[in-house]
């Protein structure tokens, strides 16, 4: 009877681009994170690989934010414990099937302070877009930047339950900063208030990753999260055919958007907080 050779594990390099691409490339919408933050090069993140002989097999991208794609879900263990001797990771996301597998394997064993799962992965293609663009959206700017803190800050709460402004409030200006500085932020305002505010996570020729889509709760039920959205994903289909995003399953309100604009489910992503 044939024996499998044991998996060994290791941080990744330039060394690895290859393998890594070819990996992750498999599922290029699921992958959208991984495939956006290569690009970036691998000073972006710590990259860690399991290798069965000398086939890439599986892999995690992360420190205190991690994203695996264990497709081999042996290979779940010895990255778990990689990931654990160099950080204490606070959120898994990605993969359903990859993010329970290596939540599962923390040794020793990480409570979870929160799981949503299940989180459908939705996709929209260029043609497919149902909806009247709001021509009121607009990419943000600098000048934005101070109203768009708030916004943001408010839907973290909201979704977290944490005040990222009293947590670290220069590191979230920077990470404001830094999405409109990649022309990945959009805004919708009216007298210096933002309505509606969405940003890229991700980005590669084939399709992008949608992320912190928020209309301001006095606005909420006027169909502004539907036409905002709309006018996002018309602009990034001038560069890109597909727009992608994952929403928490009890979310009927943001599913029934979502529906109504043309994206159709793809996969199934879970987040872990710790």
């Amino acid at each position: 009877m044939a024996t499998r050779s044991a998996l060994r594990v290791t941080r990744l390099g330039a060394t690895h681009a290859g393998q890594l691409a070819a990996l992750i490339d498999r599922e290029p919408v699921t992958n959208v994170y991984l495939r956006s933050e290569l690009r970036l090069g691998f000073d972006a993140g710590d990259w860690w690989g399991a290798f069965e002989e000398n086939e890439l097999t599986a892999v995690v991208l992360g420190w205190s934010l991690v994203v695996p794609y264990i497709p081999d879900l042996e290979a779940a263990a010895p990255l778990a414990q990689a990931l654990i001797a160099g950080a204490q990771p606070r959120m898994v996301v990605g993969p359903r099937a990859s993010v329970m597998a290596l939540h599962n394997a923390f040794r020793p064993a990480r409570p979870a302070r929160e799981l949503r799962d299940p989180q459908p992965l939705m996709v929209l293609d260029r043609g497919d877009l149902r909806g009247t663009p709001s021509e009121d959206v607009r990419l943000s700017t600098r000048g934005d930047l101070d109203a768009l803190i708030v916004a943001a800050a408010r839907m973290h709460r909201e979704e977290m339950g944490i005040d990222p402004l009293a947590v670290d409030a220069p590191a979230w200006r920077m990470r404001m900063l830094s999405l409109i500085e990649r022309r990945w932020s959009w805004i919708w305002m009216r007298e210096h208030e933002v309505l509606f505010k969405a940003e890229l996570s991700a980005w590669t020729p084939e399709v992008v990753q949608i992320q912190g889509v928020y209309t301001a709760p006095t606005y909420r039920g006027r169909g502004i999260a539907r036409a905002g959205l709309a006018a996002i994903c018309a602009h990034v289909f001038r560069e890109v055919p597909r727009c992608s995003l994952y929403v928490n399953q009890y979310n009927v309100i943001a599913l029934r958007v979502y529906d109504r604009l043309g994206f159709k489910p793809a996969d199934v992503f879970a987040t872990v907080m710790y």
